[in-house]
C-alpha cells in the first residue's frame, strides 16, 4: 500500500477524477481518472488454460490439459513462451488507450504491475538477465512524447530487479499496423528489428503493452535470438482472435465463460 498511495496522489493531481469513460459515471474511487471502480472489477485475466507457448486460450473443451496450440505447432514463435494480464478489452482497452494516445504516461507503473504479476504466475522459477522493450519507431515517439513499452519495461524490470536495457532497435520505419492483417503485419515488420550483440547468451523478458497478432513479438524476438539470447515474453493485454471470441457466443452475450474475472488486484 506504501507505494501505492504516492502514484494515485500524483494522478489525481495530474488528471483530475471525471466521468467514467466506459460507463459515464463519477470516476472517483476507482483505480485511475476515467475508470470508475464498476467497471475496472469486470476487466479478464486470461484463463489458466492455455497455450504454454503463445499463451493464447484454448478452446473450451471439457476435461482437455493443457497442450500447445495447433498454430504454434505448425509456426513455432521465435520465443520461447509469452505471458499476458489481461484480455483486451472493456476496461484493460481503455486503460491502455488512455496511457498511450491520451499521454497519461504515469499509468505505467500501474499497467507494469499487471505484468509483472502475470509473469510471476505464469513462470513462478524462470529467472532473466535483462528486460528490454519492444521499440516504437520515431514518429510515434515524436508525437506521444515518450515510448509506451519502454516506459513498461522501465517499472517493470524495477519491479523485478532487473536491469532494463534498450536492446533492440528499428532498422527501418514500418508502416502503422493498424487495420492490418497478420499476414500484412508479418509482412510489414520483416527484418525490422535489429539487436544488440551484447544479448548473446542472455536470459531476456522482452515487453510490450499488447498482443494483436503476434507479429511484433515474432519479430522482436527473432532479431534477438539470432543476436543469441534466450527470449520470453510478456504484455498486458492480449487480443483474442475472432474464433475464440465466437466459440464464446455471439456478440452482445458477454465475455467468453473462460475469461476469467478479477475482482481484486492492484
Amino acid at each position: 500500500m506504501t507505494g501505492r498511495r504516492p502514484c494515485r496522489s500524483i494522478l489525481n493531481f495530474l488528471f483530475p477524477y471525471g466521468s467514467c469513460s466506459l460507463c459515464g459515471a463519477d470516476s472517483a474511487g476507482g483505480p485511475v481518472p476515467g475508470l470508475c471502480r464498476a467497471c475496472w472489477r469486470e476487466r479478464e485475466r486470461i484463463p489458466p488454460l492455455a497455450c504454454p507457448i503463445c499463451g493464447l486460450p484454448l478452446p473450451p473443451v471439457e476435461e482437455q490439459d493443457i497442450h500447445v496450440c495447433g498454430a504454434c505447432l505448425s509456426d513455432p514463435p521465435p520465443y520461447e513462451s509469452h505471458a499476458s494480464a489481461y484480455v483486451y478489452r472493456g476496461p484493460v482497452r481503455s486503460l491502455v488507450l488512455l496511457y498511450k494516445e491520451r499521454r497519461r504516461y504515469p499509468l505505467a507503473p500501474l499497467l507494469a504491475q499487471a505484468l509483472v504479476r502475470a509473469v510471476g504466475r505464469r513462470w513462478p522459477q524462470e529467472q532473466w538477465d535483462v528486460v528490454v522493450g519492444v521499440p516504437s519507431p520515431l514518429r510515434r515517439v515524436m508525437v506521444r512524447g515518450f515510448e509506451p513499452a519502454g516506459l513498461l519495461a522501465a517499472h517493470a524490470a524495477r519491479r523485478m530487479g532487473l536491469p532494463h536495457r534498450r536492446f533492440l532497435r528499428l532498422s527501418r520505419a514500418p508502416r502503422t499496423q493498424k487495420g492490418l492483417s497478420a499476414a500484412a503485419r508479418q509482412r510489414n515488420l520483416s527484418g525490422a528489428f535489429v539487436a544488440d550483440p551484447r544479448v548473446r547468451g542472455l536470459r531476456v523478458l522482452l515487453v510490450d503493452d499488447i498482443r494483436t497478432t503476434g507479429a511484433t513479438l515474432r519479430e522482436a524476438s527473432r532479431a534477438l535470438r539470432r543476436a543469441g539470447a534466450r527470449v520470453h515474453c510478456a504484455t498486458v493485454a492480449t487480443t483474442l482472435p475472432r474464433r475464440l471470441d465466437l466459440m464464446a457466443g455471439e456478440p452482445g452475450e458477454g465475455p467468453p465463460p473462460a475469461a476469467e474475472k478479477v475482482r481484486s488486484e492492484e
